[in-house]
């Protein structure tokens, strides 16, 4: 075992993939204390259904984010990859504007045909004038990303873990105390919201242009091509994002906003277990597309060995907790949560099976295999929306636990047995190798 260690530590790319991804899972676990005391102050202070409101808005400031930024964020983490491009400050900055403006357009739609989901999906008119807010902050929260992927592809991997999740809701809750200084309004919840990721974007474009030695808006690059290059890239995020948030949109048409809300919070625990999964990806992203880059087959397929093995062991130990301690967990929002017990139990096994299945899109994406990986999701996606429909008007959050974890497990699936197949690759953890 000594030996193995010492083995580990002795390879350059594994101590960075550990260390790197302990620091990515520091700054995560902060971060998540951060939104959970920020759900925490909404649901002490107005209950289920207030948060089940800030949810349903969540849903919409996502998806319409992953639309804005184009999958320039993800394309940008292979651009920058390339030592030769690290200096090309015009790319991103053309990248950054017309990702702006994008996801400007899309908040105006959102505000502009609110009716749509108010009115005509939820039937929620108490779900208005928390729509103002969501819109507003959607392009702020584009350029955090947009930013972030040039950050990763830097391997400034604590300041890629704190742009997402964490800082958002770092700031947010502290913007929660201060708003509660003036009034005692459950709209301040989604006004803190705004607020944090305006100020996490401010971080995020200061610390990414601190990056390039000049600031200058000429690149040769064309950011047109590089935009339509991007698009595929988009399409496979706005999927993967449909099947985290679909289940709370379908849930808004059917159930009360108690029941969306205690539907969330088990969400919300049960993505403790993506935590090893999503320090890994960090920096094994940018390290699977050099060495897919420079044809290094060996030390390619080491990285996604040691990933997946890592990936597995730390997300079982994360869900033996969560189910051991799950009452305590629960009840600490309120008393109301502790029947999403058995929605919290279907989440956390798919999660598992998706910690076994190894680091699926990551793979794909940074050798190229964006189409094929978008055609997966997109099949996936079909199977969610089935499944949602059929499900959820049956058996409530029941029913949309389960069908979460049936795509996530479908999805895997589907990807482990391409990527087997047709490269000869296994994404998934084998302990006999």
């Amino acid at each position: 075992m000594k030996q193995k260690i010492q083995n580990i530590w002795n390879d350059d790319d594994r101590k960075e993939i550990l260390t790197k991804g302990f620091s990515f899972l520091t700054i995560r676990t902060v971060g998540l204390f951060a939104g959970y005391i920020f759900t925490y102050l909404i649901t002490i202070n107005y209950g289920a259904s207030v948060f089940g409101l800030v949810s349903l808005c969540f849903s919409l400031f996502i998806f319409a984010g992953i639309l804005g930024r184009l999958g320039t964020d993800i394309n940008l983490v292979k651009f920058y990859s390339d030592e030769n491009n690290l200096g090309d400050s015009g790319l991103f900055l053309r990248v950054l504007v017309k990702s702006f403006i994008a996801a400007s357009l899309l908040g105006a739609l959102l505000y502009w045909g609110q009716d749509l989901f108010i009115i005509t999906l939820f039937d929620k008119p108490q779900l208005r004038p928390y729509i103002i807010w969501t819109a507003l902050a959607i392009p702020f929260w584009t350029t955090t990303m947009v930013c972030a992927g040039v950050l990763r592809a830097r391997r400034q991997n604590r300041w890629f873990a704190f742009l997402n999740n964490p800082g958002r809701f770092t700031l947010a809750t502290i913007a929660l105390i201060i708003l509660w200084a003036w009034i005692d309004s459950p709209i301040n919840a989604i006004k803190a919201h705004f607020f944090g990721v305006v100020g996490i974007a401010l971080i995020a474009f200061l610390i990414c242009i601190s990056g390039f030695k000049k600031m200058t808006i000429s690149t040769s690059w064309n950011s047109w091509i590089f935009l339509r290059e991007s698009l595929p890239m988009m399409l496979s995020s706005t999927i993967l994002v449909l099947l985290g948030w679909l289940d709370t949109f379908v849930l808004g048409i059917y159930q009360s906003d108690a029941n969306i809300g205690i539907y969330n919070v088990a969400l919300k625990i049960s993505l403790l277990t993506g935590f090893g999964l999503q320090a890994i990806n960090s920096i094994l992203a940018p390290k699977l597309a050099k060495s897919h880059a420079e044809n290094d087959s060996i030390l390619f397929r080491r990285l996604i060995r040691f990933s997946a093995k890592i990936n597995f062991y730390s997300t079982l130990v994360i869900v033996v907790g969560i189910l051991v301690f799950h009452r305590i967990l629960l009840s600490i929002f309120g008393e109301e949560f502790i029947s999403g017990a058995e929605v919290l139990f279907i989440l956390c096994a798919g999660q598992l099976f998706n910690a076994l299945s190894g680091s699926i899109g990551e793979i794909m994406l940074m050798t190229g295999r964006q189409t094929q990986y978008q055609n997966i999701m997109l099949i996936t996606l079909v199977l969610n929306v089935i499944l949602n429909f059929t499900l959820i008007p049956i058996y409530g959050i029941f029913g949309a636990a389960l069908s979460t974890a049936l795509s996530l497990i479908f999805w895997n699936i589907a990807g482990a047995l391409y990527l087997k197949t047709k490269l000869g690759i296994e994404s998934y953890y084998n302990p006999f190798h």
